[in-house]
């Protein structure tokens, strides 16, 4: 899916109007939301001389990112060798 929306996002941001329609006829493009299908058929309907950013669609791949970085990431500890606990020595005070 990542891929799908790295692959739209490039073509919305070079206001590529054909490559925008074909990426919206494949199935995964019924997996984005609405608005960011709304904001593909916008942009690609306004041509290459518009300024309309894709900001639906860029927010979705932000956020899409952060989850498969941080999804990777929780597999990192796993795999490596545990760190040995520093310890940490108090003094004892009298109460006075």
């Amino acid at each position: 899916m990542l891929a799908f929306l790295d692959a739209l996002c490039a073509a919305l941001l070079a206001r590529h109007s054909i490559e925008i329609y074909r990426l919206l006829a494949l199935p995964q493009a019924r997996q984005l939301p609405r608005s960011v299908r709304e904001e593909a058929t916008v942009i690609a309907k306004a041509g290459p001389t518009s300024h309309i950013a894709p900001i639906q669609a860029l927010h979705l791949f932000y956020k899409l990112s952060h989850l498969v970085d941080e999804s990777t990431e929780l597999d990192e500890p796993e795999r490596a060798e545990p760190r040995p606990q520093m310890e940490i020595r108090f003094g004892v005070r009298k109460a006075g």
